[in-house]
Order: C-alpha cells, then sequence, then structure tokens
C-alpha cells in the first residue's frame, strides 16, 4: 500500500467513524428521550391514577421529544466542537496537557541533541516541515506519539524513558513510526476521535454532576424524578462512551499495525523498530504513562499507555512477529539480561562509505519505462539510503542558516531571504516590500542571510525552509499572518520570475496557512474540474526545463497524456505565470489521492522526457509536489537500498 492509498484509506476510514459517531448520537439521544418519556408517563400516572401508552404521550406532547432530542445533540455537538478548537492550537497542545516541554533547538544534552537529530533527518528524508518535539520528563516508560491537525502544526513527544533506554537506531525505529502517521493522515484521524468521543463524555459527566446535587434534602421525593433521569442519563452517556472506546481501539490497532509496516519500509532496518518493542516487553515500566490524561489520547501512543478493556494496540508479540516472523518471546528475558549487565547505549549507526557529493552531484539515470511509478512510490515511502542523504544535509547546512531556523524572527528572516527571487531587479523590489511590511530590522536581517543563503546547494534550500517551521509557530498569529500577506506581495512585484524561488516562496505559504487554517476542509475536486490547471502547470514545468520550444511541447504532451489520455488542452507558452500557477497549484491540492498520484506520475514523466533528472529539477520536483502535499524524499542514485 503506497502513500496515495494510505491517504484515500485514511479519509474513508474518517468518514466511517463520522458515520458510527453519528450512530452512536442517535442512540444516545434515542435512550435519553426514551427516559424522559418513561418518568413522565409514570409521572402523570401517579398525578391521575392513569397512564397512557409511551406513543400516545409522544403523540400529545411532540415538543417535549423535539426539544430534548435538540439538547442532548446540541450538548453533544457543542462539546464536540469546543474540543476540537481546543486542540486546534495544534499538536503541541496535546503535548503540554500530558506535561510535555518542547525541546529547544539549542539544546546541549546529549541525548536531547541527538533527538532533535533523528527528527530532522527523518524530516529532510520525509519532505516534511520539522515538526515540534517536547519531552515528557516525568514518564520512565518508552513511548512516543504524534499530533496534531497536519504537517504544518505536528509535534512529536516522546518520554525520558525513550531517550534513556533506546539506541539511536532503535529511536529511529520509533520515530518512524510516529512520521508514518504524520504522512498517513492518522493525526487528524486521532485529533477528531479526541473531539467526538469528548461529547459522548460530556452527557455522562452531566448526569454525574445532577446526581451529586439532587439527592438527599427535604424535598427528596421531588427530587427523585430528577435523580432517576440524571441516573439513566449517566448510565446512556458511559454506554455511548463504551461504544465509542470500542471504534476508538478498532481504528486504533488498525493504523498502528501499518505504521509498524511503514516505519520499517522507512528505515529498511526492522531491527531498531524490533529492538524498542523488545525494550517495552524486557523493561518493568514497559510503555505505561502516569499522566491522567493518558486515557484520552490513549489511541495516538507509539504503545500501549494503560492498560484497557479495548486495547489500542496489537498484542506486543503480534506486533514483533509482524516484523519477525522467528521472534522468540524468550527474548525479553535474554533482552532483560542485557539490559542489566550493559549500561552504555549500543553503537550509532554505520557511517555510510559513500559521501554526500557523491551521492547529490550526480545526475540521476532514470529508466523511461518505470520512472514515473518508481518516484510517485518513493512519496511518503522514504528508504535507507534516504536517511543516509538526510543525515549529510543535516551536516552541511550552513551555521548561520542552523542558528537562524532555532528562534522565531531569524527564522521569519531565513524564510524569506530563501523565498526571495534570484533575478536581481526582482529582488530589490522584494526587499523593498519586505521593508515596508515588517520594517527596517526585518529587512536588516534578511540582509545579514543572504550570503549563507545564496551559498545553498539545491538539495539544501527545501530542508532550510521546512526546518524554520517549528520556529516560526513562536511569533504571534497576527504576525504569521502578516508574514503571509508579506509572501503573498512578493509574488506581485515579479517581472521575470525563477521558479526555483517561486515554488520555495509557495510551498512556505502552504505550510504557513496549514499552520494558520488546521481544521479547513475544501471540497475534492474531479480530474475534469482541473483540466485548465494541470494545463498551465506542465506548460510552465516543460517550458522551464527544455531549451526549445519543440522540446518543452513533447515534454508537456507526454506528461499530460498520463493524465488525460483522451481530450486534453495544448500545450501553453506563459510569459507571466506565477500567479496564474499559484491558483493552479491551490486547485490541484484539492484532487483525491489517487489522483495526486497520477499527478505525480505525470510530472515525472514531463520533468524526465530528456531520460535524465539534474539535481535542480528533482529539487524542483520535489518542491512542487510538496506544495500539493505530496512529500517526496530526496531524490538520489538508485542503489541497493534506493
Amino acid at each position: 500500500m503506497n502513500f496515495f492509498e494510505r491517504q484515500e484509506q485514511s479519509r474513508r476510514t474518517s468518514r466511517l467513524l463520522v458515520v458510527l459517531f453519528a450512530l452512536a448520537v442517535i442512540s444516545v439521544v434515542v435512550a435519553v428521550n426514551l427516559v424522559v418519556v418513561v418518568v413522565f408517563v409514570q409521572a402523570e400516572e401517579n398525578l391521575y391514577g392513569h397512564a397512557p401508552t409511551l406513543m400516545e404521550w409522544i403523540g400529545a406532547h411532540p415538543r417535549t421529544v423535539v426539544v430534548t432530542t435538540a439538547v442532548v445533540a446540541a450538548i453533544i455537538g457543542f462539546a464536540s466542537m469546543y474540543k476540537s478548537a481546543l486542540l486546534g492550537g495544534g499538536g503541541g497542545v496535546v503535548a503540554r496537557s500530558l506535561g510535555g516541554v518542547r525541546v529547544s533547538p539549542d539544546t546541549t544534552d546529549p541525548q536531547q541533541r541527538r533527538l532533535l537529530n533523528v527528527v530532522e533527518e527523518m524530516a529532510i528524508a520525509s519532505g516534511l516541515p520539522m515538526p515540534e518535539v517536547y519531552l515528557l520528563e516525568q514518564e520512565r516508560g518508552i513511548n512516543a506519539f504524534a499530533a496534531g491537525h497536519n504537517p504544518a502544526n505536528a509535534a512529536i513527544g516522546v518520554t525520558r524513558g525513550t531517550l534513556e533506554t533506546l539506541s539511536r537506531a532503535e529511536l529511529q525505529g520509533v520515530i518512524a513510526h510516529e512520521f508514518s502517521h504524520i504522512l498517513n493522515g492518522d493525526m487528524r484521524l486521532n485529533i477528531r476521535l479526541m473531539g467526538l468521543l469528548f461529547g459522548l463524555l460530556v452527557i455522562a459527566l452531566i448526569g454525574r454532576t445532577v446526581l451529586r446535587f439532587s439527592g438527599g434534602g427535604r424535598d427528596s421525593k421531588k427530587a427523585a424524578p430528577v435523580v432517576v433521569v440524571a441516573f439513566a442519563v449517566l448510565t446512556i452517556g458511559y454506554i455511548g462512551l463504551f461504544f465509542g472506546r470500542l471504534i476508538q481501539a478498532a481504528v486504533s490497532r488498525r493504523r498502528e499495525a501499518l505504521a509498524d509496516a511503514s516505519a520499517v519500509q522507512f528505515t529498511r532496518d526492522p531491527t531498531g523498530l524490533r529492538g524498542a518493542l523488545v525494550k517495552i516487553g524486557a523493561v518493568s515500566g514497559g510503555s505505561k504513562i502516569g499522566n491522567p490524561e493518558v486515557e484520552e489520547v490513549a489511541h495516538m501512543l507509539f504503545a500501549p499507555g494503560m492498560s484497557r478493556f479495548f486495547a489500542t494496540h496489537p498484542p506486543l508479540e503480534a506486533r514483533l512477529k509482524a516484523i519477525d516472523p522467528r521472534f522468540d518471546p524468550k527474548e525479553f528475558e535474554r533482552a532483560r539480561a542485557e539490559m542489566a549487565r550493559v549500561a552504555e547505549q549500543r553503537k550509532a549507526d554505520a557511517t555510510t562509505k559513500q559521501t554526500s557529493a557523491e551521492r547529490l552531484d550526480s545526475l540521476i539515470n532514470v529508466p523511461g519505462v518505470m520512472a514515473s511509478a518508481t518516484v510517485a512510490g518513493l512519496v511518503g515511502n522514504p528508504g535507507t539510503i534516504h536517511m543516509q542523504v538526510a543525515r549529510d544535509i543535516r551536516k552541511s547546512l550552513p551555521a548561520a542558516v542552523v542558528a537562524a531556523s532555532h528562534h522565531a524572527y531569524p527564522a521569519r528572516a531565513l524564510l524569506l531571504a530563501l523565498a526571495l527571487d534570484s533575478n536581481a531587479e526582482a529582488r530589490e523590489r522584494q526587499r523593498q516590500f519586505i521593508g515596508q511590511q515588517l520594517g527596517h530590522q526585518a529587512a536588516d536581517s534578511i540582509a545579514e542571510l543572504l550570503s549563507a543563503v545564496d551559498s545553498l546547494e539545491p538539495e539544501q534550500r527545501m530542508p532550510a525552509l521546512l526546518g524554520a517551521i517549528p520556529a516560526l509557530r513562536q511569533l504571534t498569529r497576527d504576525e504569521r499572518m502578516q508574514l503571509m500577506s508579506t509572501l503573498n506581495g512578493m509574488l506581485q512585484r515579479e517581472g521575470r520570475v525563477s521558479l526555483q524561488s517561486y515554488v520555495l516562496r509557495k510551498l512556505a505559504q502552504v505550510h504557513l496557512n496549514d499552520d494558520l487554517n488546521p481544521v479547513v476542509r475544501t471540497r475534492q475536486l474531479p480530474l475534469r474540474a482541473v483540466q485548465k490547471d494541470i494545463q498551465v502547470l506542465f506548460s510552465v514545468i516543460a517550458q522551464h526545463g527544455h531549451a526549445d520550444a519543440t522540446a518543452a511541447r513533447r515534454a508537456y504532451e507526454v506528461g499530460v497524456h498520463h493524465l488525460l489520455p483522451r481530450e486534453r488542452p495544448s500545450f501553453v507558452t506563459l510569459a507571466q505565470w506565477a500567479q496564474p500557477l499559484d491558483l493552479a497549484l491551490s486547485r490541484l491540492d484539492q484532487l483525491a489521492p489517487i489522483m495526486k498520484e497520477q499527478l505525480v506520475e505525470g510530472l515525472v514523466k514531463t520533468v524526465t522526457h530528456d531520460q535524465k533528472l539534474t539535481l535542480g529539477e528533482a529539487e524542483l520536483l520535489r518542491a512542487v509536489c510538496a506544495t500539493v502535499h505530496c512529500p517526496l524524499p530526496p531524490l538520489v542514485t538508485s542503489g541497493p537500498d534506493a
């Protein structure tokens, strides 16, 4: 199952979840109505000596039923929306609720430094923004989680026990598991589950509160009906929550099994994830988390954070046998003995023999027939070689760029410096505009970074931009809105435009918008509705990748034919292409995942029309794909691990 199939499955699961939740709400509403009707019928019998049937009473008092239905549905709906709004701040909200503390990018703690390096390497390899990283300092169990609405506001949390117990390879396996949740769309599903379950829980909490304040006293007889209703509502609420937890557990077990498989695929080294799971079975604390909020986030965790009737994860031995069919449960004892005997960590992964320059400073020869499917298959599926390249890229970034990405205002300056056009005239207009919008101090900060930014190689520019995203979240919402407006305004002040600079700027806008509007949902567009957008995108890509119009037209036809084999728009030469392309990319992002797979395959066919893919072309392809939420790992020469 590839990235696009996993995304489509996540959407289907999300729709099914909404349907099941709606059925649970309807059941709760019907049950509460039944209790109210029974209580009123019994009251009439006590008053008048006779009672109508339930249907007769409902027929005589339809307004009561309507009001009860509206009140119960409104309570559940508003409670769910309230919880979802609280979680709208991104994954950091979930991490802080568990006692997490954000790991500073400037930390000198060796274990925290290693954690940040692993997360950053995985982000570079995945083509995603660097998530915020949180440490659950008080938790000694081995556990981790990923939370957020989308990659732009994601956070990864790990326990202190994870850092102290796992080797680098094992930590990488755990982080790869969490990144698969980010890539597969599981985070949004998990956040939605938290909101929906809270709505059902509130009904039970209301019943419990009423019971607490209505018992005893002089008017205990008069209060009896209220107590009965409150007790019934309490029971109904917890029954609804019971079935909600059942849904949660079923969804979570399936996604966790998929995340394990994806993590092994990311690293191509099952021993890391396997070792982490074995150590969970070996240590006394296992994966337990002591924070009382753990019940709410149980379905997000790497391993069970508590004992519960409905398991949110497959059994530990089942997960290990899925990774290694030869696994023997006796390994828990051997691991326990080894951990008691060995205090130092296992040696880190052996350094790669092939240097970054040997892997990156070459042309990528792509077999013509298989190229598009091969590259599209890499979306959301980085492998071992991509992790090696990511580590080299991280280490090769200039110190000034790394330092700027750690703090809010320098990160803003870095992002804007990366977004500046390479054309001297366009760049000068953009710098003047930035000074007008953000002040001369911001413009001066950009000027200080320009030499470092201009020295970046093509493969370093996108990781530098994505690495600045977490620090930008420290800006106020108004400041981020102003930054978004500035990026939009920069587009209006361009004459001749560099496509590479434009795409980086567009990518920055996409991730800023995802962070500012994490829960905005857009309707999916069919392929026939975006033919004009396909024409614009493929014409621009073909035009910039080929020296003459004939070659550009042929490259365009090859790519568009893959998407629209029957009737397709003709190639156009666009002098002022930036604004049409801006709109086209935004609309193409609304395609269904399976259609995006075809879009990526078509782009690869256009870019590799000459059977070669230069490093600059590869990075341009990655950036374009990232703007439509199809993250590609660094494209490197094929090898045994590719």
